[in-house]
């Protein structure tokens, strides 16, 4: 782990409560949660299945809204934006990595990359070019034409990756990226995401059930009763 004292505060989250359903079916998943994320720090959310992590992720990544509480990036409150100034601030400061790669099968690794680039109307040369050096960054430069179905499922979560950096996010969050990879994948795709975090100083958040991984990040914390709280190395709350 890296000594992240020095480092300023990124992203903020204060009192982030949610729930689902209505009445006797209501399910509160989030209660008063709070989060610092300092800058170009790597914090792994750990936890078992159905305790809200993808749903943290989700309001961290703006892509929901909290019932309560607020989200502060450089002492912005970003949910008093609108919904398109929201969709705007997703699109130039959050990359996802998910399980599934969510790539689209009829367009090759370059042209998956630059989307989000094509989103945000920059010019697609540029595009390209930049895209191509990510590529060979995470070591698909032979393979920048290929259709995502000519990929492994480790080469298309690399494409993943380069896809939610094109933009030279504030935030990375990943959500079980290495879950539906063999234990040799996933330790690489592991590393590339380390090595992105290292190289770009991206702020990144990680769910993962995979201890060993969680306990290389700069910070481990699991998610119970709708809190985030310190876990110990081996995974298991302190």
């Amino acid at each position: 782990m890296r000594d992240t004292s020095s480092r300023t505060l990124d992203f903020s989250a204060r009192g982030l409560t949610k729930s689902y359903g209505q009445g006797p079916d209501r399910v509160q998943v989030l209660q008063d949660l709070d989060l610092d994320l300092l800058r170009g720090e790597m914090v792994a959310i750990t936890g078992v299945s159905g305790t809200g992590k993808s749903t943290l992720l989700h309001i961290l990544g703006t892509l929901d809204r909290p019932d309560q509480g607020i989200l502060t990036y450089r002492n912005e409150d970003i949910f008093k934006r609108d919904d398109a100034s929201l969709a705007h601030f997703r699109n130039q400061s959050i990359g996802f990595v998910f399980q599934f790669h969510h790539l689209l099968p009829e367009f090759s690794a370059l042209e998956n990359t630059i989307i989000p680039g094509l989103i945000a109307g920059r010019k697609k040369e540029q595009l390209y070019d930049e895209a191509s050096e990510l590529l060979k960054k995470v070591g698909l430069g032979h393979r920048l034409e290929h259709r995502i179905g000519e990929l492994s499922g480790g080469e298309q979560q690399r494409v993943a990756i380069a896809r939610a950096i094109i933009m030279k996010p504030a935030l990375l969050l990943a959500d079980e990226p290495t879950g539906n990879l063999d234990p040799k994948t996933g330790e690489k795709v592991f590393h590339l995401i380390r090595d992105m975090n290292h190289d770009f100083g991206l702020t990144t958040v990680m769910v993962t059930h995979n201890y060993a991984l969680a306990n290389q990040m700069d910070r481990c914390l699991t998610l119970l009763n709708g809190r985030l709280v310190a876990a110990d190395h081996g995974g298991l709350v302190a």
